[in-house]
């Protein structure tokens, strides 16, 4: 009867040691993952502040004309 105990123990503490080596490399992909979506994200939003502040002018249209009424 103490061999099975010894496999069933040597099983337990395999399962609980592959669990933790798991947990680590999901939560270091995870850490990776976070940091790389905050850049892109930032990158973004600076992208998009530059935008706003340049104004849009379509090269196509042509000088604009003020008309006044005549009566």
């Amino acid at each position: 009867m103490g061999g099975f105990w010894k496999i069933l123990l040597t099983a337990v503490l395999i399962f609980y040691a592959f669990n933790m080596i798991i947990n680590l490399i999901f939560r270091r992909k995870a850490r990776k993952l976070q940091r790389e979506m905050e850049e892109s994200l930032n990158n973004d939003r600076t992208t998009q502040t530059e935008d706003e502040t340049k104004p849009h002018v379509d090269p196509n249209i042509g000088e604009y004309t003020d008309y006044e009424e005549v009566e």
